[in-house]
């Protein structure tokens, strides 16, 4: 607490003038920054360039019969691989259509809900959005309740249908999430704080939002491009007889299992060019992350160090994304990299834990354990490093050892509480999905019965809308409640670099994160106290009196009566 009243003792030394000035050095955006790590983009540019070159090279080289010789009718038929007298590979085509005029019928009476049930999930983040604006409170406790009665809802409606393992697992569910915020009620107070302190900013910057949504939308895009890229390598091979031991009755039988006669064969640089574009893939679908990021941690750092009673941000987001692209995109580059290094450990992880057994299976789940901890952490840092990037234009690296410092010397105790905000809305985010998705499937279910009295129609439908409401849901809701907690770490760090320099940019702000770190920091501050109390009694003692006096100075510090000197 001395500490704290040091700092805000030493801010009130800052004058108007001199912390405005402050403030635009820690933005550090106005002049033209230097380009960093530039290394990282140009080897992202060289490989995205191999990417799509060879892509477009694998896609002219399709014959414009293979997509009829990889389907699984033409790899079933002896003849399809199998000339006359026995040698040789024979093209074929089909000679009827496969589809399925049920599941078309399904598809095509389907198409107005799925897109009416999408439309109700857009109207539905939106309104979470604005709840969030003007009352966090009420939003997170609502969020809170909300996906406790899904729960008991879901519970009940399983029960109904008496199927029991997911009637007793969502009762579980509601009465775990029902108890944990009874006993943690002082949390998720802070959490509402920490949201309400987010939506402020958000709402100064609304263009964020649309800045996230055209990033997701080029993601998508060159997720497109690149799996075309990846399908045109694909189709680049030929059909060949496959290793079966014996054909009978116009089968093929590899023992007493039925299996194709014919199997599609690519080329033999198809395997290591599509292992490159995936990972090209990923790489680029991080640095968008890195971007998003990036963008929203330096607009947000714009507003938070701009001068008190300015309301208009025009162009700021403009910059950043120039910024992006710019002087930093090498920085978000080697970002990306370890971000997807750290996917591809995680999912290492993830197969080794199912695929272990035995004494093994142990042995992994305690490895898989530390090295989940471990890319948490390398995650975290990098996040906070690319908020960090944004404000001053520095290189990763150099970002990444200053934020670490930053919160060992202050507020690593803070960070318990940090993972309570991305719980809670994620949390919500999954149940509310699917709540709306078997509400809406069972809607459209008993509607399309009534109105065509087909009950197999009906079940289809249902289904599909069901399932698409709460896909649909889900994304939409992750999404935009992605932006709000990036919102939060670039306003902590913004007050992070405050306290650091014994400045109060913005006080409403810094009372919320100063309640944040003081209760987070607490329990340290008791368990010192009672670490302190189990000690044995000194047995040196020391006479009151002077123990330094400054030199040519009226000034000195003494031990009073009875202080011990350890």
């Amino acid at each position: 607490m001395a500490d704290h009243a040091r700092e805000d003792d030493d801010s009130a030394l800052f004058t108007s003038s001199e912390r405005h000035e402050i403030a635009n050095e820690n933005d550090g955006n106005l002049a033209a920054r230097p380009h960093r790590d530039v290394a990282f983009k140009r080897a992202f540019a060289t490989s995205l360039a191999v990417t799509i070159l060879c892509g477009l090279l694998a896609l002219s080289r399709v014959s414009a019969d293979a997509h009829v010789l990889t389907e699984a009718e033409t790899l079933n038929k002896y003849e399809s691989c199998h000339a006359a007298n026995g040698v040789g590979a024979r093209r074929r085509t089909l000679l009827e259509d496969g589809a399925d005029e049920d599941a078309a019928t399904a598809l095509t009476k389907a198409r107005p809900y799925v897109v009416m049930a999408m439309l109700g999930a857009c109207a539905m983040g939106a309104l979470a959005l604005t709840a969030f604006k003007r009352h966090p409170r009420f939003a997170t406790w609502s969020m809170i309740y909300v996906k406790i009665g899904s729960c008991f809802a879901l519970s009940i409606a399983f029960a109904i249908e008496r199927m029991a393992f997911p009637c007793i697992l969502f009762a579980l569910f509601a009465a775990f999430f029902a108890y944990w915020m009874h006993a943690t009620r002082d949390r998720v107070e802070l959490v509402a704080k920490l949201l309400g302190a987010a939506s402020t900013a958000l709402k100064d910057n609304p263009h964020l939002i649309t800045t996230s949504v055209f990033a997701g939308l080029a993601v998508i895009v060159s997720s497109i491009m690149f799996f075309t890229c990846v399908w045109g390598a694909y189709m680049n091979g030929s059909i060949a007889p496959s290793d079966y031991e014996h054909y009978t009755g116009g089968k093929c039988y590899y023992g007493e299992e039925v299996v194709p006669c014919c199997e599609w064969q690519t080329d033999s640089w198809v395997g290591p060019y599509v292992v490159f574009a995936l990972l090209v893939w990923l790489w680029s679908h991080m640095i968008a992350a890195e971007m998003r990021t990036f963008v929203i941690g330096g607009s947000i750092s714009r507003w938070y160090f701009a001068p008190a009673g300015t309301t208009a941000f025009v162009g700021t987001t403009r910059e950043f994304i120039g910024h992006a692209f710019g002087a930093s995109f090498g920085s978000l580059a080697f970002g990306g990299l370890v971000l997807t290094g750290v996917t591809i450990l995680r999912n290492l992880n993830e197969r080794l834990r199912r695929e272990s057994r035995g004494f093994m299976a142990i042995l992994a789940c305690i490895v898989t354990a530390v090295m989940d901890c471990i890319a948490e952490i390398i995650e975290t840092i990098t996040k906070f490093a690319t908020i960090q990037c944004a404000i001053t234009g520095e290189s990763l690296l150099e970002s990444g050892r200053e934020v670490t410092r930053l919160l060992k010397d202050n507020f690593l105790s803070a960070l318990r509480v940090w993972w309570l905000p991305e719980m809670i809305l994620n949390m919500t985010a999954l149940f509310f999905a699917i709540f709306y998705g078997v509400v809406v499937g069972i809607s459209v279910h008993v509607g399309v019965q009534v109105s065509t009295g087909d009950d197999d129609l009906a079940h289809n439908v249902g289904a599909i809308v069901g399932a698409c409401a709460g896909v649909s849901s889900i994304v939409i809701l992750s999404f935009l409640f992605s932006v709000l907690l990036t919102c939060i770490d670039a306003v902590f760090i913004c007050y992070a670099r405050d306290k650091d320099e014994n400045m109060i940019t913005k006080p409403e702000i810094v009372a919320i994160y100063d309640e944040v770190t003081e209760k987070t920091r607490a329990p340290d501050v008791a368990v010192a106290a009672a670490q302190r109390a189990q000690r044995p009694p000194p047995t040196a003692r020391s006479d009151p009196g002077v123990v330094f006096q400054t030199p040519n100075a009226p000034m000195m510090y003494g031990r009073p009566d009875g202080n011990s000197l350890v």
